[in-house]
């Protein structure tokens, strides 16, 4: 057994009367936790220095962060498949090795090409180790809890933002370039460790699915467990594939354009020491949490997409509020609003693709949302930051970002469940347990 698989038979050792499932979710959240502090909330601390440092345009540094998001997206179908060939466990080690790679390479470039060519390296990594590899394998794990177990397991994003206040101490104290360095190490020692604990779930595992045994739909006895799955080709040429996709490019547009620039704007616009503005990340992501949790509980209970839109409705309206925010005290206000539609979306949209296409093929299938999400992810920096460029101010840039967050409320609303779809793929995953001799289950009700 190799070095990761002991980590991880060490784990079910210490925990041997939990719900493997559980353990599972702790561990991506931790994982979760690394790669939202060093990369996506954490790189917007070091956006200003690096301006400062060469001279760059707002555009042109932008541009390595769209590339990074958009580079992303491109290797997500791959990892999808790497996760649904070799396991989230493998890819998740091997996606930690190679962002911390791309994390050393970016803290001694002293060029432009080197900065992209760095974050190029650190997206590959980081779309490896990021989310979808552990919320693959949670999938596996969860069927009735589904929604809330993902939703915890993204809480490493919203307490990620607590750490961003130390990366812009290492930043003032120690400049950027150690800052990184230092960077490398934690992501290392908790990475590594962590990513040895998740694995998809075995076909004969001894814990019943969702730690329970069976749950009563619609009157009649339903087994939990059996996995099923439309084929990729299939889903992403669905309606609702494409509409969700097109609201999740909305989405990430919005987002992602104000998380990079958020601590620019409020630095320069509201004139606040670079702390201050930092200390926005930490409220950010520290209120998503009520959308993470709260939104990913009723997301078992209530239409996923209903409050998918919901969220879209609050990012919009809260990039407006920033818009006008003449204190340091209305662009939190501002913030505060956005963060928990921000953090609604992350659990739902993979808690509705689980839902509306099984988890089968859910590595690849959400390889491929996550392509189109990264799209938006990549085209609201860079816009965002050509309009600073041309007008010199973010006034049209946010308007724009609202206006685009607005837009995917109607988008979501159409993305309704493939019912054909889903019953036929149910279907043929009950008949093949049955072919394989799967005894009838007992009726068990909660």
């Amino acid at each position: 057994m190799d070095a990761a698989g002991t980590m991880q038979s060490m784990a079910r050792r210490w925990f041997p009367n939990v719900y493997e499932g559980w353990v599972v979710v702790g561990s991506s959240a931790l994982v979760t936790l690394l790669i939202g502090a060093s990369f996506y909330y954490g790189f917007g601390v070091f956006f200003t220095d690096i301006i400062a440092e060469f001279g760059w345009s707002v555009a042109a540094t932008a541009l390595a962060f769209s590339l990074r998001s958009e580079i992303g997206g491109l290797a997500a179908p791959f990892v999808g498949l790497g996760i649904d060939r070799y396991g989230a466990r493998r890819v998740m080690i091997g996606g930690v090795l190679v962002a911390a790679a791309g994390v050393v390479g970016l803290s001694y470039i002293q060029s432009i090409v080197q900065f992209y060519a760095a974050m190029i390296v650190i997206a590959i990594g980081s779309s490896a180790c990021g989310g979808q590899a552990g919320l693959a394998a949670i999938a596996t794990w969860f069927d009735r809890r589904r929604a809330l177990a993902m939703s915890i397991s993204t809480l490493g994003g919203g307490v990620a933002g607590i750490l961003v206040v130390g990366i812009a101490w290492l930043v003032e104290e120690f400049g950027w370039r150690i800052a990184l360095r230092v960077l490398v190490v934690g992501m290392l020692l908790v990475g590594v460790t962590f990513s040895a604990q998740i694995r998809s779930r075995p076909r004969a595992h001894h814990q019943p699915m969702d730690g329970q045994d069976y749950f009563e739909v619609d009157g009649t006895a339903a087994p939990l467990g059996i996995m099923w799955g439309a084929p990729t080709w299939e889903v992403v040429r669905s309606r609702t594939f494409i509409f969700c996709g097109l609201a999740m490019i909305a989405i990430s547009f919005a987002t992602t354009g104000l998380l990079v620039h958020q601590v620019s704007y409020i630095e320069t616009r509201l004139h606040v020491p670079k702390s201050a503005a930092a200390f926005t990340i930490t409220i950010y992501t520290m209120t998503s949490i009520v959308g993470r949790i709260g939104l990913g509980m009723l997301g078992d209970r209530i239409a996923k997409r209903a409050l998918i839109a919901g969220c879209a409705a609050l990012i919009g309206s809260g990039i407006l509020v920033l818009t006008f925010a003449t204190s340091y005290w209305q662009a939190v206000a501002g913030i505060a609003l956005v963060a928990p539609g921000f953090g609604g979306t992350i659990p739902l949209r993979p808690a509705m693709m689980a839902e509306y296409f099984g988890t089968k093929h859910f590595g690849t299938v959400s390889g491929v949302a996550s392509l189109m999400n990264t799209t938006g992810g990549a085209l609201g920096p860079w816009t965002i930051g050509l309009i600073v460029d041309v007008t010199g101010e973010y006034l049209l840039g946010w308007y724009l970002a609202a206006g685009v967050a607005l837009l995917a409320v109607p988008l979501v609303l159409l993305a309704r469940p493939p019912r054909a779809l889903i019953e036929r793929y149910r279907a043929e995953a009950a008949a093949d347990e049955a072919r394989a001799g799967a005894p009838p289950p007992p009726l068990l009700v909660e």
